[in-house]
């Protein structure tokens, strides 16, 4: 299926985000004031949130296309078609991406048009550091915001990525940036999303080992982190016997998508069989899957996985 981008946002629109960067970049802290916030965290205790920040990391493939989500035209287009669906709650994305994104929902509202921003939650990543491929890879620091400026822009909550490989020192100094980043946003009583991930580098590139028993210490690990746990969500990925993983923590989980599925189907029963792990399992926050599915619109796939997490909470 073919994605129309200017069917979502015209050109003309698109170009008016580098004329206001230009012009007047308080549009942005401008709209960010005006933007209805949601009023809780999350619905009934549950969350279904899309996540963009891989290009902040240098990371634009999806599937075997290396610089699909490189055309931010595309991009921002799919992400806006997808927040319009009332079966997402929010965004993930880094500071860039959700600054354009304010600046079409103010582009959108002061021409009449709906919004779509209003009543979601925003989510920053901040630690981008780590580029693939790099020699210090496994180092990887906040390159973003901070809780501050989260509290002047609204934005509800951030995420940290640790991923961790025993044979590489520098694991050490991301948990350290992690426990930084707890530190910072429990001052400023913000939830923290943690992505603690067991890796091995093949390749030149690291690849994530979907194992329960190397994930449930990484999961114990984390959540210790910095000055508390009470603002601590993690975002894991699911793997087999993930009872196990959910029964390793209270913290609420959300799960991670990864790259493209061939199938919405096998998503689905992935989630449907996360959630049913365990009580802790709050959602999910996927990305490439919802925004670039291979038969079906990003608003589709969004309502389906929607749907499933919110369901018997409208019903």
């Amino acid at each position: 299926m073919s994605f129309q981008k200017e069917k979502v946002i015209p050109l003309n629109i698109f170009q008016q985000i580098t004329d206001i960067r230009v012009t007047n970049p308080d549009f942005i802290i401008d709209w960010s004031n005006r933007r209805i916030k949601s009023k809780q965290f999350t619905r009934n205790g549950k969350l279904n949130v899309v996540a963009a920040d891989h290009p902040a990391r240098g990371s634009v493939s999806v599937g075997n296309k290396p610089f699909e989500m490189a055309d931010r035209h595309e991009l921002l287009s799919r992400l806006v078609d997808v927040l319009h669906s009332e079966w997402v709650d929010g965004i993930l994305g880094s500071m860039d991406i959700l600054e354009e994104l304010i600046i079409l929902h103010g582009l959108f509202k002061e021409s009449g048009r709906l919004g779509f921003l209003d009543g979601k939650i925003l989510i920053v990543s901040l630690n981008r550091g780590g580029f693939p491929g790099s020699v210090w890879e496994m180092d990887d620091p906040i390159t973003g915001t901070d809780a501050a400026t989260c509290i002047t822009y609204g934005i509800d909550a951030a995420k940290m990525l640790l991923r961790l490989d025993p044979n590489d020192e520098k694991s050490l100094q991301t948990m350290l940036y992690c426990a930084n980043g707890v530190r910072d946003f429990d001052e400023h009583k913000l939830p923290i999303f943690l992505e603690p991930l067991p890796v091995k580098r093949e390749n030149n590139f690291y690849k994530v080992i979907k194992d329960p028993d190397l994930l449930i210490p990484l999961v114990t690990m984390t959540s210790a982190l910095g000055t508390s746990s009470k603002y601590i969500w993690l975002k894991l990925p699911y793997t087999k016997e993930f009872n196990r993983v959910a029964a390793s923590t209270t913290l609420p989980i959300v799960i991670l998508g990864g790259d493209r599925s061939d199938s919405i189907d096998g998503l689905i029963t992935d989630l449907q069989e996360a959630l049913s792990s365990g009580h802790q399992v709050k959602g999910a926050m996927f990305g490439r899957n919802v925004l670039y599915p291979l038969h079906q619109s990003p608003r589709d796939v969004a309502n389906q996985i929607g749907k499933f997490i919110h369901k018997p909470v409208l019903d």
